[in-house]
């Protein structure tokens, strides 16, 4: 215990040590991508309802992008199987035609 307390005492704050740490004027924000909003700036009507709905924007564009993309999912299935039975309908129509056509020409000879 007596050990934390003498290094807690050699502790230097960082100001002080001249580690170049930014310090902030009153009206500064540091790491911001908004501006700060004085007070005699209030914001439109219009942007505080966008603000709102702004939040809603990536969420909805991701389900509305999963849905089209469930949608031709989907729609490529069904045309791939529908493709597979309007060809195996085909084959044995053919087939059934072949083996007329070999019955009529074995009762020809």
């Amino acid at each position: 215990m007596m050990f934390f307390r003498q290094s807690a005492q050699k502790l230097v704050p960082a100001s002080r040590l001249g580690l170049g740490i930014a310090t902030r004027a009153p009206g500064q924000r540091l790491l911001s991508s908004t501006p700060l909003l004085r007070n005699s700036e209030k914001p439109s009507a219009y942007r505080e309802t966008m603000s709102k709905y702004k939040t809603f924007t990536g969420p909805f564009g991701k389900v509305f992008l999963g849905a089209v993309l469930t949608y031709q999912i989907i729609y490529w299935c069904w045309l791939k199987l529908e493709m597979d039975e309007s060809k195996l309908e085909k084959n044995e129509e053919v087939a059934g035609l072949e083996k007329k056509a070999r019955d009529l020409a074995a009762a020809q000879k």
